[in-house]
């Protein structure tokens, strides 16, 4: 699936059912417009010659849409979808904007085929390449941390062939239900150790998690690696000064040290 047609099916049930905001001219409350958001059907859209933003028309209302799908603007109004709030103040950007809540989304994030580590009480899902030598800084630090939070590894291969067939394998091993298997690949991960790994694609392997994992890391707009999604919603591209600082939003922590590890444009023939 491209992630055009995926940004397809996602706004087809997000634009639904138009009609109950043309029928009302009272203005609706915020809650009644991300409800009419969720319910408009489509009769067409366009890129704007504005980088991440499309227009969506849907018989006589017109939709402003981020390329993610998940900003609107509609009557005068910045909504995200996503959490159904609108963005009315400058403080709502770093409230709202600039996070991405999982529970509002209602992500299971176990669908996306995660690497489980530590049994805190929150969760901090961390988007990673298996040869990101900075994932490597992560998944190090975090080791320490595995009382306070649970973390949850999702891969995703952004550094070539040699990344995807590792990934692939890894992924299959864990949708075998076997435990062994799935300590196995935990120990591999944390120590970035893939000797012995088969190059030819499996026989039988369910991919559906890998592929949602891979999905989701478009919507979220993955740059690179890796990519870090705080329990109170904060992102980090690339491996933090101190992960522990970070994770608890300390004042004085400051920008990465590290940037994240992005993949090679491909060359052209």
């Amino acid at each position: 699936m491209t992630l055009r047609k995926f940004h397809l099916l996602l706004l087809a049930p997000l634009l639904v059912n138009s009609a109950s905001f043309a029928a009302n001219p009272q203005k609706p409350a915020i809650s009644e417009i991300a409800a009419g958001l969720l319910s408009i059907k489509i009769d067409g859209m366009q890129d704007l010659p504005i980088s991440g933003l499309k227009m969506v028309k849907t018989g006589e209302q017109t939709v402003f849409i981020s390329s993610n799908g998940r900003f609107a603007l509609y009557g005068g109004k910045l909504m995200d979808i996503w959490t159904k709030q609108e963005i009315k103040e400058l403080p709502d950007i770093d409230k709202i904007a600039n996070r991405i809540d999982l529970s509002r989304m209602k992500l299971n994030v176990d669908d996306l085929g995660p690497v489980t580590i530590g049994h805190g009480k929150t969760s901090v899902l961390v988007f990673i390449d298996p040869r990101c030598p900075y994932c490597g800084n992560v998944m190090k630090d975090l080791q320490a941390l595995q009382d306070q939070y649970t973390f949850k590894l999702v891969m995703v291969p952004i550094l070539g062939p040699e990344s995807q067939n590792i990934v692939v394998q890894l992924a299959c091993q864990l949708g075998a239900n076997d435990a062994k298997l799935k300590d196995a690949v935990r120990d591999r991960l944390l120590k970035q150790d893939y000797a012995g790994l088969p190059t030819e694609p499996p026989g039988q392997c369910n991919k559906e998690p890998l592929q949602k994992a891979v999905v989701t890391a478009k919507l979220f707009g993955l740059q690179g690696v890796p990519f870090l999604i705080a329990p109170d919603g904060r992102t980090h591209s690339g491996a933090p000064e101190v992960l522990a600082d970070w994770l608890a939003n300390k004042p004085h922590e400051v920008a990465q040290t590290t940037a994240p590890v992005t993949p090679k444009p491909e060359k052209k023939p």
